[in-house]
């Protein structure tokens, strides 16, 4: 074989693998959606897979659910896995699983937050959330476990909801994994009042007292082989927001929310306030701040943010207090 004609099928095998490399990049790109001008990546379903997976593999250690979890059955799982927001009379029933390092989570939490919330407080829904780990396993590190952790350490002093929206509303770069040092997660905890005079509270999150309860979600996310987080359902029908940008989501989640309250018979239950995280400004990853009702801001939709009492204290009716409300419907 002549040297030109060598060159010439090792030029054609160099285009072919140019040319596979540039579509895998294509297909990359394809999954990518935005919102708000930000930029993220939905993990696709074998990724997620792949992800959990990768979560299973841990060292066990004591279970220790947080106080009030209870058996979600749209989780399909028979642990109490899940933490109630919301009255238990409520007819609408959303579960959703979240990791607090992931920014597609951050983002769709700015577009619905204040809209969820006013009907959790109308008495329409209840939510059980899941907090899981994809974000560690897919670049290292311990920022999705700690912020799952620190979320069910204030669920117990009857502080879940300041500190969910607080983890958002400071959420760092997830490259940088800035949850994985506690220390961080404790000095934005320490906006809220009880957490910040909590022994039980700052031990709770520098053990990692509720880390396997936090793992054991993964593990049912990746038993259920969902696409990724956030993943949200609404009366057991999963929600899909594909290539929206924050208005175009908040259509589609308040529609969904109507749907389901008008195929429920359009009777709330019992109305409920929920307690208010302190406005803490935008997130270190120059993402908007997802704590929309703490400062009051409206959402993209003109929506205003839902009030809630300053003081922490959910009224007797809710289970954000962490008193043990009754499993929500499938």
């Amino acid at each position: 074989m002549s040297q030109a004609n060598r060159v010439g099928k090792q030029n054609a095998r160099e285009r072919v693998m140019a040319e596979k490399i540039a579509r895998q990049r294509a297909e990359r790109r394809r999954k990518q959606w935005t919102i708000g001008g930000v930029v993220v990546v939905v993990i696709a379903v074998a990724g997620g897979v792949g992800i959990a997976v990768n979560a299973a593999k841990h060292d066990s250690g004591t279970y220790l659910a947080p106080v009030g979890a209870v058996v979600d059955p749209q989780a399909k799982s028979s642990k109490d896995l899940g933490i109630h927001v919301g009255s238990a009379d409520a007819p609408v029933k959303m579960t959703v699983f979240e990791d607090f390092r992931c920014p597609v989570c951050q983002e769709i939490e700015g577009a619905v937050e204040p809209t969820y919330k006013q009907y959790v407080e109308a008495g329409k829904l209840q939510i059980t959330y899941h907090p899981v780990r994809l974000i560690d396993s897919n670049n290292g590190g311990k920022g999705s476990l700690n912020g799952g952790n620190a979320a069910a350490c204030a669920q117990d002093q009857g502080e879940f909801v300041p500190m969910h929206d607080l983890l958002y509303a400071n959420q760092p770069n997830e490259e940088t994994d800035g949850y994985g040092d506690n220390s961080k997660i404790l000095s934005i905890a320490d906006q809220v009042p009880a957490l910040k005079v909590s022994t039980a509270f700052q031990t709770c999150v520098t053990k990692g007292q509720h880390d396997t309860w936090v793992q054991d979600n993964a593990d049912q996310f990746n038993k259920l082989q969902l696409p990724g987080t956030p993943t949200m359902f609404i009366d057991g029908q999963q929600l899909t927001f594909g290539q929206q940008n924050q208005a175009a989501v908040l259509q589609y989640f308040q529609g969904q929310l109507d749907a389901a309250f008008k195929k429920d018979g359009s009777k709330a239950g019992t109305p409920t306030t929920l307690p208010t995280a302190p406005s803490s400004g935008a997130s270190s990853s120059g993402a908007p701040s997802a704590s929309g009702s703490s400062s009051g801001a409206s959402s993209s939709s003109g929506a205003p943010s839902s009030s809630g009492s300053s003081s922490g204290t959910p009224s007797s009716t809710g289970s954000s207090s962490g008193s043990t409300p009754t499993s929500s419907k499938s």
